[in-house]
């Protein structure tokens, strides 16, 4: 049996996405921001807004989105931590 592989790389549109997003009836990714594709020998590979993200993060956003939702917060918007710079004496500085 011959299998044709098609190595031509997909768009962030053209993905399917196998990630599971609704639980207990709750879409957790109601803006499709998120995205799980499977991405053949490379396994899976996660984005958000067409952005590849490492694999543990997109899982960590999920659970995020639930915690924010029983807290009956928005699950929409991902936390981001820039970085924070400190002067000699330890104080928070921009």
């Amino acid at each position: 049996m011959t299998h044709i592989i098609n190595k031509k790389k997909q768009s962030f549109s053209e993905k399917k996405n196998i990630g599971g997003h609704k639980l207990g009836g709750v879409d957790l990714n109601p803006n499709d921001d998120l995205l799980l594709s499977a991405e053949g020998e490379k396994g899976q590979e996660a984005y958000y807004k067409g952005k590849k993200m490492d694999y543990m993060d997109y899982y960590s956003e999920l659970d995020d989105r639930i915690q924010k939702k029983k807290r009956g917060k928005s699950i929409t918007n991902l936390g981001v931590f820039s970085g924070v710079s400190f002067d000699d004496n330890g104080n928070i500085i921009k």
